[in-house]
Protein backbone atom coordinates (compact mmCIF):
# COMPACT_ATOMS: atom_id res chain seq x y z
CA UNK A 1 0.00 0.00 0.00
CA UNK A 2 1.43 3.47 -0.93
CA UNK A 3 0.23 7.10 -1.34
CA UNK A 4 -1.32 6.35 -4.52
CA UNK A 5 -3.31 3.57 -3.14
CA UNK A 6 -4.70 5.66 -0.09
CA UNK A 7 -5.57 8.55 -3.00
CA UNK A 8 -7.58 6.06 -4.89
CA UNK A 9 -9.06 4.07 -2.22
CA UNK A 10 -10.30 7.60 -0.64
CA UNK A 11 -11.33 8.95 -4.21
CA UNK A 12 -8.76 11.98 -3.46
CA UNK A 13 -5.82 13.28 -5.14
CA UNK A 14 -1.92 12.23 -3.86
CA UNK A 15 -1.71 16.15 -2.51
CA UNK A 16 -4.61 15.75 -0.58
CA UNK A 17 -3.27 12.44 1.02
CA UNK A 18 0.02 14.58 1.63
CA UNK A 19 -1.86 17.45 3.26
CA UNK A 20 -3.61 15.13 5.65
CA UNK A 21 0.11 13.75 6.85
CA UNK A 22 1.22 17.10 7.45
CA UNK A 23 -1.67 18.11 9.52
CA UNK A 24 -2.20 21.10 6.76
CA UNK A 25 -5.32 23.48 7.64
CA UNK A 26 -6.70 23.21 3.76
CA UNK A 27 -8.30 19.77 4.15
CA UNK A 28 -11.86 19.21 5.12
CA UNK A 29 -12.67 17.82 8.59
CA UNK A 30 -14.45 14.97 6.97
CA UNK A 31 -12.13 13.89 3.84
CA UNK A 32 -9.10 13.54 6.60
CA UNK A 33 -11.01 11.38 8.91
CA UNK A 34 -11.88 9.23 5.54
CA UNK A 35 -8.28 9.38 4.87
CA UNK A 36 -7.33 8.72 8.01
CA UNK A 37 -9.51 5.39 8.49
CA UNK A 38 -8.20 4.28 5.30
CA UNK A 39 -4.24 5.06 6.44
CA UNK A 40 -5.76 2.58 10.15
CA UNK A 41 -6.90 -0.07 8.24
CA UNK A 42 -4.13 -0.42 6.07
CA UNK A 43 -1.41 0.06 8.29
CA UNK A 44 0.20 2.93 6.08
CA UNK A 45 3.44 3.81 7.17
CA UNK A 46 3.95 6.82 5.14
CA UNK A 47 7.81 7.66 3.87
CA UNK A 48 9.60 11.15 4.03
CA UNK A 49 9.03 11.94 0.38
CA UNK A 50 5.29 11.53 0.74
CA UNK A 51 5.08 14.10 3.60
CA UNK A 52 7.05 16.59 2.07
CA UNK A 53 4.91 16.58 -0.93
CA UNK A 54 1.69 18.68 -0.69
CA UNK A 55 3.11 20.98 2.55
CA UNK A 56 3.19 23.77 0.65
CA UNK A 57 6.70 23.58 0.60
CA UNK A 58 7.69 21.28 -2.08
CA UNK A 59 5.62 19.64 -5.11
CA UNK A 60 7.49 16.87 -7.45
CA UNK A 61 7.12 16.59 -10.99
CA UNK A 62 7.06 13.10 -13.44
CA UNK A 63 8.37 13.73 -17.03
CA UNK A 64 7.30 11.06 -19.29
CA UNK A 65 9.59 11.24 -22.73
CA UNK A 66 9.19 8.62 -25.45
CA UNK A 67 12.55 8.38 -26.74
CA UNK A 68 15.51 10.07 -25.29
CA UNK A 69 17.42 9.97 -28.55
CA UNK A 70 15.59 12.63 -30.37
CA UNK A 71 16.76 15.82 -30.58
CA UNK A 72 13.54 17.56 -29.66
CA UNK A 73 12.35 15.61 -27.15
CA UNK A 74 16.18 15.03 -25.39
CA UNK A 75 16.55 19.42 -25.57
CA UNK A 76 12.74 19.70 -23.58
CA UNK A 77 14.13 17.35 -20.74
CA UNK A 78 16.88 19.58 -20.55
CA UNK A 79 15.03 22.63 -20.52
CA UNK A 80 12.18 21.42 -18.40
CA UNK A 81 14.66 19.96 -15.59
CA UNK A 82 16.50 23.61 -16.09
CA UNK A 83 13.14 25.52 -15.54
CA UNK A 84 12.32 23.27 -12.39
CA UNK A 85 15.76 22.94 -10.64
CA UNK A 86 15.00 27.08 -10.83
CA UNK A 87 12.01 26.95 -8.89
CA UNK A 88 13.65 23.92 -6.60
CA UNK A 89 10.86 21.45 -7.45
CA UNK A 90 12.43 17.90 -7.51
CA UNK A 91 11.84 15.97 -10.82
CA UNK A 92 11.75 11.79 -11.42
CA UNK A 93 12.50 10.97 -15.31
CA UNK A 94 11.14 7.68 -17.27
CA UNK A 95 12.32 7.00 -20.98
CA UNK A 96 9.08 4.93 -21.91
CA UNK A 97 9.44 4.02 -25.12
CA UNK A 98 6.35 3.71 -27.48
CA UNK A 99 4.63 0.53 -26.08
CA UNK A 100 1.40 1.43 -24.21
CA UNK A 101 1.95 -0.89 -21.46
CA UNK A 102 5.23 0.36 -21.01
CA UNK A 103 3.77 4.24 -20.37
CA UNK A 104 1.25 2.72 -18.31
CA UNK A 105 3.51 1.51 -15.55
CA UNK A 106 5.66 4.42 -16.35
CA UNK A 107 2.66 6.57 -15.21
CA UNK A 108 1.64 4.38 -12.30
CA UNK A 109 5.20 4.26 -10.90
CA UNK A 110 5.72 8.37 -11.06
CA UNK A 111 2.48 8.82 -9.12
CA UNK A 112 2.97 5.83 -6.86
CA UNK A 113 6.87 8.04 -5.94
CA UNK A 114 4.60 11.39 -5.53
CA UNK A 115 4.36 13.13 -8.86
CA UNK A 116 1.55 15.83 -8.00
CA UNK A 117 1.80 16.33 -12.14
CA UNK A 118 3.15 14.59 -14.94
CA UNK A 119 4.60 16.15 -17.97
CA UNK A 120 4.60 13.64 -21.44
CA UNK A 121 6.52 14.58 -24.36
CA UNK A 122 6.23 13.63 -27.55
CA UNK A 123 2.78 11.53 -27.47
CA UNK A 124 1.21 10.00 -29.89
CA UNK A 125 -2.76 10.42 -28.66
CA UNK A 126 -3.92 7.69 -30.11
CA UNK A 127 -6.51 5.78 -28.57
CA UNK A 128 -4.57 3.47 -26.05
CA UNK A 129 -2.79 6.10 -24.67
CA UNK A 130 -5.11 8.47 -24.81
CA UNK A 131 -6.83 6.21 -22.29
CA UNK A 132 -3.57 5.71 -19.72
CA UNK A 133 -3.57 10.00 -19.52
CA UNK A 134 -7.23 10.01 -19.18
CA UNK A 135 -7.18 7.49 -15.99
CA UNK A 136 -4.07 9.34 -14.92
CA UNK A 137 -5.67 12.81 -14.94
CA UNK A 138 -8.13 11.56 -12.00
CA UNK A 139 -5.38 11.64 -9.42
CA UNK A 140 -2.94 15.02 -11.16
CA UNK A 141 -2.66 17.27 -13.56
CA UNK A 142 -0.91 15.78 -17.35
CA UNK A 143 0.75 18.34 -19.41
CA UNK A 144 1.36 17.42 -22.95
CA UNK A 145 4.51 18.69 -24.89
CA UNK A 146 4.09 18.52 -28.04
CA UNK A 147 0.69 17.19 -28.13
CA UNK A 148 -2.88 17.92 -26.93
CA UNK A 149 -6.34 15.68 -26.29
CA UNK A 150 -9.84 17.30 -25.29
CA UNK A 151 -9.93 15.77 -21.37
CA UNK A 152 -10.36 17.13 -18.63
CA UNK A 153 -7.52 18.34 -16.58
CA UNK A 154 -5.18 17.30 -19.64
CA UNK A 155 -3.41 20.71 -20.70
CA UNK A 156 -1.65 20.43 -24.36
CA UNK A 157 1.15 22.80 -25.09
CA UNK A 158 1.98 22.45 -28.90
CA UNK A 159 3.72 24.24 -31.60
CA UNK A 160 1.43 25.19 -34.54
CA UNK A 161 3.28 22.65 -36.73
CA UNK A 162 0.03 21.93 -38.85
CA UNK A 163 -0.06 25.40 -40.21
CA UNK A 164 3.97 25.45 -40.38
CA UNK A 165 4.06 22.87 -42.66
CA UNK A 166 1.00 24.59 -44.80
CA UNK A 167 3.11 27.76 -45.24
CA UNK A 168 6.20 25.91 -45.90
CA UNK A 169 4.57 24.01 -48.36
CA UNK A 170 2.84 26.96 -50.11
CA UNK A 171 5.89 29.03 -50.07
CA UNK A 172 7.10 25.91 -51.96
CA UNK A 173 4.44 25.86 -54.46
CA UNK A 174 5.19 29.83 -55.23
CA UNK A 175 8.94 29.13 -56.01
CA UNK A 176 7.66 26.68 -58.89
CA UNK A 177 8.02 23.57 -56.36
CA UNK A 178 4.72 21.10 -56.86
CA UNK A 179 6.28 17.74 -56.55
CA UNK A 180 7.30 17.66 -52.48
CA UNK A 181 8.19 14.64 -51.14
CA UNK A 182 6.93 14.20 -47.28
CA UNK A 183 9.08 11.72 -45.32
CA UNK A 184 7.82 11.36 -41.36
CA UNK A 185 8.85 8.86 -39.19
CA UNK A 186 5.64 7.95 -37.08
CA UNK A 187 2.07 8.01 -35.77
CA UNK A 188 2.32 10.30 -33.11
CA UNK A 189 0.45 13.34 -33.09
CA UNK A 190 3.06 15.64 -34.17
CA UNK A 191 3.56 13.45 -37.06
CA UNK A 192 -0.37 13.64 -37.92
CA UNK A 193 -0.46 17.58 -37.54
CA UNK A 194 1.89 18.31 -39.93
CA UNK A 195 1.08 15.60 -42.41
CA UNK A 196 -2.47 17.22 -42.30
CA UNK A 197 -0.85 20.48 -42.78
CA UNK A 198 0.98 19.24 -45.98
CA UNK A 199 -2.33 17.67 -47.52
CA UNK A 200 -4.13 21.20 -46.59
CA UNK A 201 -1.96 23.32 -48.81
CA UNK A 202 -2.52 20.85 -51.79
CA UNK A 203 -6.09 20.92 -51.09
CA UNK A 204 -6.32 24.19 -51.13
CA UNK A 205 -4.70 24.52 -54.25
CA UNK A 206 -7.36 22.16 -55.44
CA UNK A 207 -4.54 19.71 -56.55
CA UNK A 208 -4.63 16.86 -54.04
CA UNK A 209 -1.54 15.20 -52.82
CA UNK A 210 -0.06 12.15 -54.04
CA UNK A 211 -0.27 9.23 -51.93
CA UNK A 212 3.09 7.69 -53.31
CA UNK A 213 4.97 10.99 -52.17
CA UNK A 214 3.85 11.00 -48.63
CA UNK A 215 6.25 8.01 -46.93
CA UNK A 216 6.67 6.22 -43.40
CA UNK A 217 10.14 6.13 -42.87
CA UNK A 218 13.01 5.03 -39.74
CA UNK A 219 14.85 7.86 -39.19
CA UNK A 220 18.13 6.71 -38.96
CA UNK A 221 20.17 7.52 -42.82
CA UNK A 222 20.36 4.12 -43.75
CA UNK A 223 16.82 3.53 -43.86
CA UNK A 224 16.24 7.32 -45.02
CA UNK A 225 18.68 6.48 -47.85
CA UNK A 226 17.29 3.06 -48.49
CA UNK A 227 13.68 4.68 -49.15
CA UNK A 228 14.90 7.66 -51.10
CA UNK A 229 17.04 5.26 -53.83
CA UNK A 230 13.37 3.21 -53.24
CA UNK A 231 11.26 6.12 -54.97
CA UNK A 232 13.79 7.12 -57.09
CA UNK A 233 13.36 3.50 -58.88
CA UNK A 234 9.97 3.71 -58.92
CA UNK A 235 10.52 6.95 -60.63
CA UNK A 236 8.48 8.79 -58.56
CA UNK A 237 9.40 11.95 -58.92
CA UNK A 238 9.82 14.60 -56.56
CA UNK A 239 11.55 18.25 -56.55
CA UNK A 240 11.86 19.17 -53.09
CA UNK A 241 11.63 17.45 -49.89
CA UNK A 242 10.01 18.03 -46.55
CA UNK A 243 10.72 15.74 -43.20
CA UNK A 244 8.93 15.65 -39.87
CA UNK A 245 11.85 15.39 -38.12
CA UNK A 246 16.05 17.11 -38.99
CA UNK A 247 17.48 13.65 -38.80
CA UNK A 248 15.37 12.65 -41.57
CA UNK A 249 16.04 15.23 -43.72
CA UNK A 250 19.46 14.77 -43.32
CA UNK A 251 19.37 11.38 -44.51
CA UNK A 252 17.41 12.62 -47.63
CA UNK A 253 19.64 15.06 -48.22
CA UNK A 254 22.35 12.47 -47.73
CA UNK A 255 21.09 10.40 -49.98
CA UNK A 256 20.44 12.77 -52.99
CA UNK A 257 24.04 14.06 -52.72
CA UNK A 258 25.04 10.85 -53.38
CA UNK A 259 23.44 10.64 -56.61
CA UNK A 260 24.58 14.53 -57.83
CA UNK A 261 20.61 15.79 -56.95
CA UNK A 262 19.92 19.25 -55.48
CA UNK A 263 16.70 20.39 -54.30
CA UNK A 264 15.06 21.81 -51.40
CA UNK A 265 15.05 19.71 -48.34
CA UNK A 266 13.61 20.92 -44.94
CA UNK A 267 13.33 19.65 -41.50
CA UNK A 268 11.93 20.25 -38.44
CA UNK A 269 12.91 21.27 -34.80
CA UNK A 270 16.19 23.43 -36.14
CA UNK A 271 18.70 21.22 -33.67
CA UNK A 272 22.40 20.78 -33.54
CA UNK A 273 21.72 18.35 -36.54
CA UNK A 274 20.81 21.44 -39.01
CA UNK A 275 23.22 23.93 -37.71
CA UNK A 276 25.81 21.29 -38.58
CA UNK A 277 25.33 20.07 -41.53
CA UNK A 278 27.17 20.31 -45.37
CA UNK A 279 25.13 22.21 -46.63
CA UNK A 280 23.76 23.78 -43.83
CA UNK A 281 19.87 22.16 -43.13
CA UNK A 282 16.84 24.47 -43.05
CA UNK A 283 14.80 23.70 -40.19
CA UNK A 284 11.57 24.59 -38.57
CA UNK A 285 12.23 25.92 -35.76
CA UNK A 286 9.40 24.94 -32.74
CA UNK A 287 10.63 26.51 -30.31
CA UNK A 288 11.46 24.46 -27.78
CA UNK A 289 12.32 27.21 -25.23
CA UNK A 290 9.53 28.78 -25.10
CA UNK A 291 7.26 25.54 -25.09
CA UNK A 292 8.85 24.90 -22.27
CA UNK A 293 7.71 27.71 -20.48
CA UNK A 294 4.54 27.57 -21.45
CA UNK A 295 4.40 24.21 -19.68
CA UNK A 296 5.89 25.75 -16.63
CA UNK A 297 3.13 28.54 -16.63
CA UNK A 298 0.45 26.11 -16.78
CA UNK A 299 1.95 23.43 -14.30
CA UNK A 300 2.41 26.34 -11.80
CA UNK A 301 -1.60 27.84 -12.43
CA UNK A 302 -2.57 24.37 -12.17
CA UNK A 303 -0.93 23.82 -9.01
CA UNK A 304 -1.67 27.36 -7.94
CA UNK A 305 -5.50 26.60 -8.32
CA UNK A 306 -5.72 28.87 -10.53
CA UNK A 307 -7.13 28.82 -14.08
CA UNK A 308 -5.13 27.40 -16.56
CA UNK A 309 -5.86 27.03 -21.10
CA UNK A 310 -6.32 23.64 -21.71
CA UNK A 311 -4.43 24.34 -25.32
CA UNK A 312 -1.89 26.54 -26.16
CA UNK A 313 -0.01 26.66 -29.25
CA UNK A 314 3.14 28.59 -29.69
CA UNK A 315 3.64 30.10 -32.95
CA UNK A 316 7.03 28.61 -35.43
CA UNK A 317 9.26 30.17 -37.42
CA UNK A 318 11.21 29.07 -40.83
CA UNK A 319 15.13 29.05 -40.74
CA UNK A 320 16.27 29.60 -43.96
CA UNK A 321 19.67 28.29 -44.69
CA UNK A 322 21.29 26.72 -47.49
CA UNK A 323 19.36 23.63 -48.57
CA UNK A 324 16.61 26.50 -49.11
CA UNK A 325 18.44 28.88 -51.78
CA UNK A 326 18.53 25.72 -54.50
CA UNK A 327 18.09 27.09 -57.85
Amino acid sequence: MNIYDIAARCGVSIATVSRVLNNSPRVRPQTRERVLAVMQEENYTPSALARGLGGGSMHMAGILCRDIRDSFQAAAVACLEEYLRQRGMPVLLRCVGSEPQDEQQAMESLLQQGAEVLILIGAACDEQEAACVEAASAHVPIILLGAALSIKGVYGITADERGAVRELTQLLFRRQRRQILFLYDGDTYSCREKLAGYREAYENSHCPPDPQRMVAVEREPEAVNACVKQLLVKRVSFDAVIATEDAIALGAQKALQRIGLTMPVIGFHNSLLARCAIPELTSVDTRVEDLCAAAIDVMEAVLDKKEAPSRTVIPTKLIERDTFRVN
